[in-house]
């Protein structure tokens, strides 16, 4: 690992820093400039001229101070998001604003920070069930968006043996279409909650 791989944050932070500087800075000497013209008499054409350079001037500095914020912070998540990381807590709200930010942004995908927080598939179920038990979701619901939901965890470990029960019963032989439906039937009757 080179020098500056391993201080890049730093790096990257001294460059918010500066560019913060000169931002303010540009708009400051700016704005002195606009108004020692008005006052000086310059015609408005003058003054307006100046102001234009100092936004496009202050604009373009903006963007580069953001563009390195994004890296120092982006630098930053990955140094920390390791193995040792804690769980961090489940947020379906910061979840979907990250994965929003991910798609705009493809070279935050990288990271998964949607993915970090992101509601386990027991969270899912656990609420999935809550709603059916309280009357929001009838039967027909509930058992469709069970089904959607196992099988979006079939790439996953979690339940991959109910999952690996609804694929493996039609092998067995027989009706394939008919051992099907009574595999799903009697998974559904363990998974169904009882209604109180």
């Amino acid at each position: 690992m080179s020098w500056f791989d391993r201080n890049r944050h730093w790096i990257l932070l001294a460059l918010v820093a500066v560019t913060t500087v000169l931002a303010v800075g540009t708009v400051g000497v700016g704005l002195l400039s606009v108004l020692a013209g008005l006052a000086s008499g310059a015609g408005i054409g003058t003054v307006l001229g100046d102001a234009a350079l100092v936004l496009l001037i202050a604009a373009t500095l903006v963007a580069a101070d953001l563009a390195f914020a994004i890296a120092f912070l982006v630098t930053v998540t990955r140094r920390v998001s390791g193995p040792a990381l804690p769980s961090l807590p489940e947020s379906e709200r910061l979840s979907n604003t990250l994965d929003r930010a991910e798609r705009t942004f493809p070279s935050l995908a990288r990271f998964g920070l949607s993915d970090r927080f992101a509601l386990s598939a027991e969270t899912k179920r656990e609420r999935l069930t809550q709603r059916y038990v309280d009357d929001e979701l009838t039967q027909i619901e509930y058992e469709r968006k069970l089904d959607a939901l196992l099988s979006d965890e079939s790439d996953t470990d979690v339940d991959r043996s109910t999952v690996d029960n609804l694929d493996a019963e039609p092998a067995a032989g027989g009706d394939d279409e008919t051992a099907a439906t009574d595999e799903r039937e009697t998974d559904r009757r363990h998974t169904e909650p009882e209604r109180g």
